[in-house]
């Protein structure tokens, strides 16, 4: 038997925001991450479906500011990039959001260099406590 869903179309979690506010506890992202121009992007045609925009962060770089909020406490955010996203770059800039992020897995496919990303809220410094609800 079917239940009854609703079918939500959104940009990304915009409008599931609050609900899903901190209640993440696992985020997997394979955006269209291939370096492209403009034109490809937003279209009805294939090409969206992998063009990134400039360096091909477009997509990724607005997403990036909503994880935080998003992950619950002991949440995991799981992030496909390609070595043109320059990922030590994305990695500087959550940590700029307090979260830690590390590579988990690379693979070179045909002319892509891939990676994926564990990014989770930082730890407190040493001597702090961490609360839990």
């Amino acid at each position: 038997r079917v239940r009854p869903f609703d079918i939500v179309r959104t940009d990304f979690v915009h409008a599931l925001a609050a609900r899903l506010h901190g209640q993440v506890d696992v985020l997997i992202f394979n955006p269209p991450y291939v370096p492209s121009p403009p034109d490809e992007m937003g279209t009805d045609r294939i090409e969206a479906a992998w063009a990134g925009g400039e360096r091909g962060r477009e997509v990724i770089d607005r997403l990036l500011p909503l994880v935080g909020a998003l992950l619950s406490p002991s949440g995991a955010f799981y992030l496909l990039l390609e070595a043109a996203n320059e990922p030590a770059e994305i990695a500087t800039r959550l940590g700029e959001l307090g979260l830690d992020a590390c590579e988990v897995g690379a693979k070179r496919a045909r002319n892509e260099r891939l990676s994926v990303w564990r990014i989770t809220h930082a730890l407190p410094a040493s001597g702090a406590s961490i609360s839990t609800f």
